[in-house]
């Protein structure tokens, strides 16, 4: 057996290094590749028998926006490819990559990625300050071969799709190869650079066409889309040699014509260049090191288990430092930066709040809350999309934020159709006598957006292109979908209780949360009924229940959005003369849906305890079942709650025991790749269904049954980076991986308020499985760093920091007797009771210990 971790004075480098990934192999699929990236572009590493591979993305490249006309069928929207680069080592001679030579070496503490093959050798990584790519190439063969750096479009040259173009240039610009694409449809444009150069080797860069690359061929076209070019790769020719060469990649975007993101490569590049490799990789290796400082999760188990799901952990946080960071734009769910089989992929291009969130919902007690700033940053620039969507679409105030969305929000409606489109929607209008130029205004549309995602699945008819509807008149999976806007508004709410920042809850966080409170207090379907409650009718829930009442997203979505505002209205001095009608709404807001009322989907029989539901009926397909999203959304029930709210405390908890008998006691049955339900387990306290679903899920047991396209994607449960493809084609995914890492947090050290808006305590090791050893450097609401360590069910120390002052709540681990808190450099005092509560100011460090 492994020997036991002594924690305490961990050596980070040596920690994050458990996480790292080593191949002795080649991989069979591009996907498995090793991930690099800085959080604005990225690429995996892959390698054919010749070459090292790479497909270079950003996230603030899209090819289309809200106001397409163009990708009415699902599935064929793109975005985020810039260009493949192929490192070709061989010319004429031996294969340098295969199983019985190669070495492949993912260092997370470094950022860096080594493969070595026979007689080669390269480094890379993406720096951390600049959109470049660092390769060193070693050759050492004793015949060294030309090497041929190819830089490739990712579709032909000039592709016309309906009203959208896509046009990609090959260019030779100072020695530097140069692929530029720009994408246009309407008023919108957007447009992307790669830049390719080299040093410490002669080089030539040769392009196949009719002047070798040396001018443009066809300029003295009008047109760009026809008779375009046939040559859509160019090659840098490295001079032959022992020794080592210096590659550099750069890309840029814009959405501006009026950018030169060719000369915003370029500058990039040759900066690189002056800098030098090992310059900019010893200040890329100073930013991860102190990355890697600011917080940690090392576990131990006799069957090693622990320091699986800790692996796990670690990469998480690596990969979303690697793809979310300092851009605009989160990456995308499906594929991140990290997409190697061009830009389609399943699901398109548009961001899936539902998959996306399980990605950021970790991040803010791992202290780096910069990597939340691409998400605020694209939900806050489309604020006013949305506050006309929620006019136009709901005839309400506010923001509407859909579940389905492009990168700029929604598209602005026609009057006429927006009219119609609340009359049909709100259900004041029979489907039935929707007109003819709705429908055809609809025609066009993206069939996943959700708006129109009341269209199902298309298919030609005597060569017209024609879809059918799923059957529930406006009821698609994710039209009326309505706790996704609160749960990004509950993100920038939780941003704010992490940072204390009130300027950022004024200008950022406030407005997004009014704007969803506004929306509910002004939603049509929302009414005051005889029993002196608001319903919400005819919404949906988690793509189900369609047409139901009182679904469990909306009713969520307002439970926890009400306090919310109340509390940062408060806080603000704002909106005094509208809190009066919030906190009317929210006392008299009707409960969450539950088995003992009337007409609920799922009833509990005579003398059974109720539980959570999906909506009360009747609802139009049929579904019924129950819902565990009071345990995992908005803060709605967690341990804390058992005191303040024990009727909801006692309700989760016989959901949860309500899901146990449907699986059979078999916890490892609920596991899925999107699958909350290690949360619901650790925010509850119970340690062994929590193990049992965490390793379940890490472990993708039911791939098979949970995958969207298992066949399409080879029927491979995870790749040797430990990424899936859950979603489909070239949808790379970490949901899981954010599961995990969330539910982990929470069995650990948890700071949970007992409802929204209220305040947080924090539980250390509420659902530590028994035969786990633990240690942890995490944060807190308010600023606070809590290092602790259990081992063998005892725990070894408590350090809490507060970077920010304010009051510290922590529940008593030791039960209710007395514990001594002492501040670094200062006195003893005693406290006791259950609830442990000390004032602190910014800077300040204290010990917790029992008073034996």
């Amino acid at each position: 057996m492994k020997k036991a971790v002594e924690f305490r004075n961990i050596n980070m480098r040596e920690h994050v290094s458990r996480a790292d990934l080593h191949y002795r192999h080649t991989v069979e699929r591009s996907e498995g590749g090793l991930p690099l990236g800085n959080g604005r572009m990225g690429s995996l590493i892959w390698t054919s028998p010749s070459a090292l591979k790479f497909q270079i993305n950003r996230a603030d490249v899209y090819a289309n926006d809200s106001s397409t006309n163009s990708f009415n069928q699902r599935h064929s929207d793109y975005a985020y490819g810039c260009g493949f680069v192929d490192i070709d080592l061989v010319d004429y001679g031996e294969d340098v990559f295969n199983d019985k030579g190669i070495r492949q070496h993912l260092s997370l503490y470094d950022a860096t990625a080594s493969i070595s093959g026979i007689g080669v050798a390269a480094e890379a990584f993406a720096a951390s300050g600049q959109d470049v790519f660092g390769v060193r190439i070693h050759d050492r063969r004793p015949a060294p071969q030309v090497v041929n750096i190819k830089l490739k479009m990712l579709r032909p040259a000039e592709v016309v799709t309906k009203n959208h173009s896509a046009v990609s240039r090959l260019i030779i610009r100072d020695g530097m190869m140069v692929l530029h694409q720009q994408f246009r449809e309407g008023d919108y444009f957007c447009a992307s650079a790669v830049v390719i150069a080299i040093t410490g080797r002669d080089a030539q860069v040769r392009m196949n066409d009719e002047y070798g690359g040396r001018k443009p061929v066809g300029a003295y076209r009008e047109s760009l889309v026809i008779g375009q070019p046939n040559e859509t790769e160019m090659r840098l020719c490295v001079q032959p040699g022992n020794g080592s060469f210096d590659i550099f990649m750069s890309s840029a975007a814009s959405f501006d014509e009026q950018e030169d993101v060719i000369g915003e490569a370029i500058r990039t590049v040759r900066h690189a260049m002056q800098s030098g490799y090992d310059a900019l990789l010893a200040e890329h290796r100073k930013w991860w090191h102190s990355f890697w400082d600011k917080s940690y999760i090392r576990l131990h188990s006799e069957d090693e288990r622990a320091e699986f799901v800790e692996q796990h952990y670690t990469y998480y946080v690596y990969l979303m430092a690697s793809n979310s960071r300092g851009s605009q734009f989160p990456p995308n769910f499906g594929g991140m930066l990290l997409s190697p089989r061009g830009d389609l992929r399943h699901w398109g291009a548009m961001h899936w709040w539902n998959n996306m969130n399980l990605y950021y919902n970790a991040v803010l007690p791992t202290g780096h809350d910069e990597l939340f700033h691409p998400y605020f940053n694209m939900y806050s620039a489309m604020y006013d999309s949305c506050a006309a969507a929620a006019r136009q679409q709901w005839g309400s105030q506010g923001i509407y934020i859909p579940e389905v969305v492009s990168f700029d929000g929604l598209e602005e409606l026609p009057e006429d159709i927006a009219e119609e489109m609340r009359d049909l929607y709100l259900l004041r209008k029979p489907w039935e006598q929707m007109s003819d130029r709705f429908r055809e205004y609809a025609y066009s549309k993206r069939p996943h957006e959700s708006r129109w995602n009341w269209k199902y699945h298309e298919k030609y008819v005597d060569g017209r292109f024609t879809y059918k509807e799923r059957g529930y008149g406006p009821f698609g999976f994710t039209t009326h979908m309505f706790a996704t806007q609160v749960g990004i508004a509950y993100h920038y709410w939780l941003y704010y209780e992490f940072t204390k920042d009130e300027e950022w809850l004024r200008e950022r966080a406030y407005p997004i949360i009014r704007g969803v409170a506004e929306f509910f207090r002004h939603y049509p379907n929302l009414r005051k009924d005889e029993d002196g409650l608001y319903h919400m009718y005819h919404t949906t829930s988690d793509e189900k229940y369609y047409g139901g009442k009182d679904t469990m997203d909306s009713m969520a979505g307002m439970h926890t959005i009400f306090p919310i505002v109340l509390r940062a209205s408060d806080l603000l001095g704002l909106d005094r003369d509208i809190r009066p009608a919030w906190q009317e709404l929210y006392e008299h807001l009707a409960p969450l849906p539950r088995s003992d009322q009337a007409d609920a989907v799922l009833k509990t029989g005579e003398g059974e305890a109720a539980v959570w539901i999906g909506a009360l009926g009747p609802v139009l397909d049929q579904k019924s079942h129950i819902d565990v999203k009071p345990a995992y959304f908005g803060s709605l029930c967690s341990l804390e709650t058992a005191g303040s709210n024990p009727d909801m405390f006692k309700t989760t908890m016989a959901t949860i025991r309500y899901q146990e008998e449907l699986l059979d006691h078999d916890w490892s049955r609920a596991a899925s790749e999107m699958s909350g339900m290690a949360r619901v387990l650790a925010n509850m306290g119970l340690a062994e269904p929590f193990k049992q679903v965490v390793l379940a899920q890490l472990e993708c047991v039911n791939a098979e049954r949970d995958y969207c396209y298992f066949n399409d994607t080879g029927r491979i449960k995870s790749f040797e980076n430990r990424l899936t493809v859950r979603e489909g084609v070239n949808c790379i995914s970490i949901q899981r991986l954010g599961n995990a890492a969330a539910a982990l947090q929470s069995a650990l050290c948890q700071s949970q308020p007992a409802g929204p808006g209220q305040d947080s305590v924090i539980r250390l090791f509420p659902a530590c499985p028994v035969d786990w050893d633990a240690e942890f450097s995490l944060w807190c609401p308010g600023g606070f760093n809590v290092k602790s360590a259990v081992r063998g069910g005892d725990i070894q120390y408590i350090t809490i920091t507060s970077s920010l002052g304010g009051t510290c709540r922590i529940r008593n681990p030791w039960g209710e007797g007395e514990v001594r808190l002492q501040k670094v450099g200062g006195e003893v005092h005693m406290l006791e009771g259950s609830l442990l509560q000390f004032e602190t100011e910014s800077g300040d460090e204290f010990k917790l210990y029992p008073n034996r």
